[in-house]
């Protein structure tokens, strides 16, 4: 395990953005001054056209987009960018960061570029082996681990140069529309998950599913910060939710799932004058699904029925939320931290998926005998951005809750956020324990054991500590 040093950086721009802007700069040894907040908001969409859908997708349910959030403090900037997609593959996502950085005058570690994590949607990656886009594939003789690694999700290069063009721009607008602001944080709670890992009573071992027992740890918060200007015109809600996309999973269509249900409905009940920017905390199955082409009798018009009623109550909730904000502040803290972990790879065949192998006799699957193969190396990206008395702890992997609940307990913050930003080289960040257990995010994570759940959460308390 390697955990590398944090990296702590207060906004140190370009001096001649400085100028135009007229923000200053802070040393990392003296605390920022904080001035009078300022906030701007843009959308842009992605949805490809019908002529450019790959052949994974037949037609569009509904539009996907890029949402930015844009923050200055007069001694800070900040963004905060999210795409409705799945994922950005790890070294795009980091050269779009850099372009964030450089034409904005914004510090990589103050750019928070997440997903939202929707199936229904095409990669922003360049490669097709494996979602994670940077681990490379074991030999092609090994037929069990190849099957581990299929996906479904596709990729055109015409749409990923639309997301970063569209990220750049929606970036512009916010700046273009900043002006003065207040913010304000609360957190509420909504029923709408349930743990993925689920027993399974036959074959007596836990698989990825819906458990409904209520034994198993969740995390139902949503967190909503709010965003206004002076007058109370809202201009932003940034909200986090642990939610796994997958309610409309199945369906050849184009839409942002239950998150982009949520975002598009709170834009029009603010009567399109703010945006709302979805984001993931730790991933868990949503309480209710449709798993289309399982001969149920249930097809997309039943999942776009649920996937709608999600979006309005999460929606609603949030809304509720942000009116119970009584004296949002004119001054808001902005500071930021960066840190990476370094872990030895595997890959573990099969994945617990109860379409990729069984217990029962009579299944046509192989029997559920898991093993790791030696992977190369994999990198974790971490990030703390720091808003007032919230701290958004973000990686580029699935962060399991388990490992979400001991950072919680151990924060000295009571306001203290996990992101999966992206899904990356990791896939998933699992607690040691699920190892044993064999759980869908425990084979599916190319980590060993014994690495990401400690080396995580050291690095997110240093960076809490060192981003005041």
């Amino acid at each position: 395990m390697r955990i590398e040093r944090v990296r702590l950086r207060y906004f140190i721009p370009l001096l001649a953005v400085l100028a135009a802007v007229g923000v200053k700069t802070a040393s990392a040894a003296q605390p920022t001054l904080v001035a009078q907040l300022r906030a701007g908001a843009a959308r842009v969409d992605i949805t490809p056209a019908p002529g450019e859908l790959p052949a994974e997708f037949t037609s569009v349910h509904d539009r996907i987009h890029v949402r930015v959030l844009m923050l200055e403090n007069g001694s800070a900037r900040a963004i905060v960018a999210v795409a409705e997609v799945p994922m950005i593959q790890s070294n795009i996502h980091r050269d779009l960061v850099a372009r964030l950085s450089q034409e904005f005058g914004v510090a990589n570690e103050f750019i928070l570029l997440a997903n939202t994590h929707t199936h229904n949607s095409l990669r922003v990656a360049t490669t097709t082996v494996g979602e994670g886009g940077t681990t490379p594939v074991p030999a092609a003789s090994n037929e069990a681990v190849n099957r581990t690694l299929q996906h479904v999700i596709p990729i055109a290069d015409r749409f990923n140069q639309s997301v970063i063009a569209a990220t750049l721009s929606a970036a512009r607008q916010a700046r273009a529309a900043l002006q003065p602001a207040r913010a304000g944080y609360v957190a509420g709670s909504v029923g709408l998950l349930a743990s993925r890992d689920a027993w399974h009573p036959t074959q007596r071992r836990v698989v990825d599913g819906i458990d409904r027992s209520g034994t198993r740890p969740i995390d139902t918060s949503l967190g909503v910060y709010k965003f206004e200007s002076l007058s109370g015109e809202p201009i932003a809600l940034l909200l986090d939710y642990g939610m796994e996309p997958v309610v409309f999973i199945g369906n050849k269509q184009i839409s942002g799932d239950v998150p982009g249900a949520a975002s598009r409905y709170i834009e029009s009940q603010l009567g399109g004058k703010a945006v709302a920017l979805f984001t993931i905390g730790a991933p868990e199955s949503p309480r209710f699904r449709v798993d289309i082409g399982t001969g149920a009798g249930r097809g997309p018009e039943a999942a776009a029925r649920i996937m709608d009623a999600m979006g309005l109550i999460l929606g609603e909730e949030a809304i509720a939320r942000a009116a119970e904000i009584s004296a949002p502040s004119s001054s808001l803290r902005i500071s930021a931290a960066s840190a990476a972990l370094q872990c030895s790879g595997k890959i573990t065949a099969p994945r617990n998926l109860p379409t990729h192998c069984a217990y029962t006799a009579d299944s046509k699957l192989p029997a559920c005998v898991f093993e790791d193969h030696p992977g190369p190396a994999v990198n974790l990206a971490m990030g703390l951005l720091r808003l007032g008395d919230v701290a958004y702890v973000h990686a580029d992997a699935n962060v399991v809750t388990a490992v979400t609940d001991k950072l919680l307990r151990a924060s000295p913050l009571a306001n203290t956020r996990v992101i999966s930003a992206n899904f990356g080289q990791f896939r998933f960040l699992v607690d040691d324990a699920a190892y044993a257990l064999n759980t869908y995010p425990a084979t599916d994570t190319r980590a060993v054991p014994g690495c990401g759940e400690q080396g995580f959460i050291d690095n997110a308390l240093r960076m809490i500590e060192q981003a005041p």
